[in-house]
């Protein structure tokens, strides 16, 4: 059961890592293009020097990167869900689990990535 819960836990921490990056590139790309956009707007005239195609591009990127970034943290609420059925299951054996009742998943049930 130990083993099960370690493997289990190490599945769960390299899932919340995943979805952290997931979501810094999200953030990251929509960042560099909300500076475009601004730089853009200073400039004179109403034709800008980003084109339509290029702007549909990075719009797709950013909707692949949030797209990848639900994803991952799905993921993570499912191991989360994983996580708490284990521990149910240990709790009713009489076992306790091998970490403090502060790392546990269950004292934060809904899963947020600061950005």
């Amino acid at each position: 059961m130990e083993m099960e819960w370690l493997v289990l836990r190490q599945k769960l921490v390299l899932s919340e890592i995943d979805a952290k990056l997931a979501k810094e590139s999200e953030v990251s790309l929509a960042v560099k293009m909300a500076r475009f956009g601004e730089m853009e707007k200073m400039l004179p005239g109403e034709e800008g020097f980003i084109e339509q195609s290029q702007r549909r591009a990075w719009e797709t990127r950013l909707r692949v990167r949030r797209e990848e970034t639900v994803k991952a943290e799905a993921k993570v609420r499912l191991l989360i869900r994983d996580m708490n059925d284990l521990l149910d299951k240990l709790a009713h054996r009489g076992f306790k689990p091998p970490v403090g009742q502060n790392e546990l998943p269950r004292n934060s049930p809904d899963f947020s990535v600061e950005p």
